[in-house]
C-alpha cells in the first residue's frame, strides 16, 4: 500500500516529467520553426541573386564588342527584335513556305537559306552589323559637327510604342519587356533609340550630300540594263518522286524520270495545248487545288522580276536579246531534286525618264553604303561568350545561300523573299524553295 509520502514522490516525480517534456516540445518546436525561416531566406536569397545576375547580364554585362565599345543584350535586343520583327511582318504570307514558326524559339528552328544556322543566327548575322554601323557612323556624325536634335522623333517613337501596347491592352512597361527582352524599360532603352534615331538622321544627310549629278541615272542604266528591265515569265516545278533516304542511283532515276515529264509536257506546250491545262496534268497531287484552271489565277506566273530577282539558273536564258514570246526551257536542279519548266512571255524596257528616281535612289543608297562600309572597317565585332554563333561559323562550312541582308529591311520595309520561292514552293508541296 503506498503511503502518503509515496504518493507526493510520485506526484511531484510526474509534474517534473511534464515540465521537461514541455521544455523539450518546445525546443523542438523553436528548430523546426527556425529550419522552416533559414529554408525560406535562402529561397529568397536564391531568387534575389538569380534576379540581379539576369539584370546585371542584361543590362551591363558585355554581350558582344563594337570596336571599342561594350554591347549589352538590352541594347542587342533591341536592334535584333526590331530586324526580326520587320522580316516576320514583311513576310507574314510566305513564312509557311520557308519554315518559319514564330510561336517556337528561333534558336531551334534551322534557317532555309543556311542550314548551318538557325534562324537567331540568320537574324543576328544583320542585326550585329546594323550595330557595326550605328557607332561608326554617329562617331563619324560628331567628328563631322552635325548636330540633330531627336526630341521630336522619340516623342513619336514613344506614341507609337503606346499605341501599340494599348492595341495588345498592355502596359507599356509589358509591352517592351515583351518585345525587348525582360528588362527592357523605357529608361534603359532611351539612350539606344535615340542613337538610332540620330544615325537615320545622319544617314539621310550622308544621302543628300551624295546627291547625283545630270546624266548620272541614263550611265548607270546605259550601264547595267538587266538590273532595271523587267521580265515576266512563268514557272512550273515537277519534283522527283525520290525519298532522303535513296541511294544515289535511285535519285538519279527519279530525276531522269522527272526530266523526262518535264520534256514531254514541253513538246505538248509547244505543238498547241493549253499551259494551264497541262500544269493541272503535270503537277503533285498535292497542288491540283491550286493549278485548277478554272481558278483565277496563274500561281505560275510571275511578273515584273528584274536579273536581280530571278534565279541565276535561268536568268540569263531569260533575258537573252533572241528571246521570244512563248520560248521554253527545261532546268534540271539536282539540288531542289526538281526540273524547272520556263516560259518566256516579255521584257519590259526599263523607263528612265519617269523612273529615274528608283535609279537615283540605288545610286544613292550604293554610295552611302560604301561610305559606311569604309567606317566601319575600325569597328570590328568581337565575341569572347560566343553569344553570336555566326561568326564561329567556318566560312568552307557555309552553304552561302544567303545574299541579302536583312538589315536593309529596317530601313526600307522591303520583303526579302525570293519570287522564285513563292512560284516554286506552289508547285509542288513537296518542292523545295531555291
Amino acid at each position: 500500500m503506498e503511503t502518503n509520502e509515496t504518493k507526493k514522490t510520485l506526484t511531484n516525480y510526474d509534474k517534473k516529467m511534464q515540465q521537461r517534456n514541455k521544455k523539450g516540445a518546445a525546443k523542438k518546436l523553436d528548430w523546426t520553426t527556425w529550419l522552416i525561416i533559414a529554408i525560406v531566406a535562402v529561397f529568397i536569397i536564391v531568387v534575389a541573386c538569380t534576379y540581379f545576375i539576369r539584370k546585371y547580364n542584361a543590362t551591363s554585362k558585355t554581350y558582344f564588342k563594337v570596336g571599342d565599345y561594350d554591347i549589352s543584350s538590352t541594347e542587342y535586343n533591341y536592334y535584333f527584335s526590331t530586324i526580326a520583327n520587320s522580316f516576320i511582318s514583311n513576310n507574314s504570307d510566305y513564312l509557311l513556305y520557308i519554315g518559319l514558326d514564330k510561336t517556337k524559339p528561333l534558336d531551334e528552328q534551322t534557317c532555309l537559306y543556311d542550314s548551318n544556322l538557325t534562324w537567331k543566327d540568320y537574324f543576328d548575322e544583320s542585326a550585329a552589323p546594323l550595330i557595326q554601323a550605328v557607332k561608326a557612323v554617329l562617331d563619324d556624325a560628331k567628328a563631322k559637327g552635325f548636330e540633330y536634335d531627336v526630341t521630336e522623333d522619340y516623342n513619336s517613337y514613344l506614341e507609337s510604342v503606346k499605341a501599340q501596347a494599348a492595341s495588345q491592352n498592355l502596359s507599356v512597361k509589358k509591352y517592351l519587356e515583351n518585345t525587348y527582352g525582360k528588362f527592357a524599360t523605357e529608361k534603359r532603352l532611351a539612350p539606344v533609340v535615340k542613337d538610332y534615331l540620330m544615325y537615320q538622321a545622319y544617314y539621310k544627310q550622308l544621302e543628300e550630300d551624295n546627291k547625283l549629278q545630270d546624266g548620272d541615272v541614263q550611265a548607270e542604266y546605259e550601264a547595267n540594263p538587266e538590273q532595271y528591265d523587267t521580265i515576266d515569265y512563268r514557272l512550273f516545278s515537277l519534283v522527283a518522286d525520290v525519298t532522303d533516304e535513296a541511294t544515289d542511283e535511285e535519285k538519279t532515276a527519279a530525276m531522269d524520270t522527272a526530266e523526262e515529264k518535264a520534256n514531254e509536257m514541253v513538246e505538248r506546250f509547244k505543238d498547241g495545248e493549253d499551259w494551264r491545262e497541262l500544269c493541272y496534268e503535270y503537277v503533285a497531287e498535292a497542288g491540283k487545288d491550286n493549278y485548277d484552271p478554272s481558278n483565277e489565277s496563274d500561281p505560275t506566273i510571275v511578273t515584273g522580276s528584274n536579273k536581280t530577282q530571278i534565279s541565276s539558273n535561268y536568268s540569263d536564258w531569260l533575258y537573252d536579246d533572241s528571246r521570244q514570246a512563248g520560248d521554253v526551257m527545261v532546268y534540271r536542279d539536282e539540288s531542289n531534286k526538281a526540273c524547272f519548266v520556263i516560259v518566256f512571255d516579255k521584257k519590259t524596257a526599263y523607263d528612265v525618264e519617269a523612273d529615274s528616281a528608283d535609279i537615283a535612289g540605288t545610286l544613292v543608297s550604293k554610295k552611302v553604303s560604301e561610305y559606311i562600309e569604309s567606317l566601319t572597317a575600325n569597328y570590328e565585332i568581337t565575341d569572347k561568350s560566343g553569344n553570336l554563333k555566326y561568326l564561329h561559323i567556318a566560312e568552307t562550312e557555309s552553304s552561302g545561300a544567303s545574299e541579302t541582308s536583312v538589315s536593309e529591311t529596317a530601313g526600307t520595309g522591303a520583303s526579302e523573299t525570293s519570287e522564285t520561292q513563292g512560284a516554286e514552293t506552289t508547285g509542288s508541296s513537296e518542292a523545295a524553295a531555291e
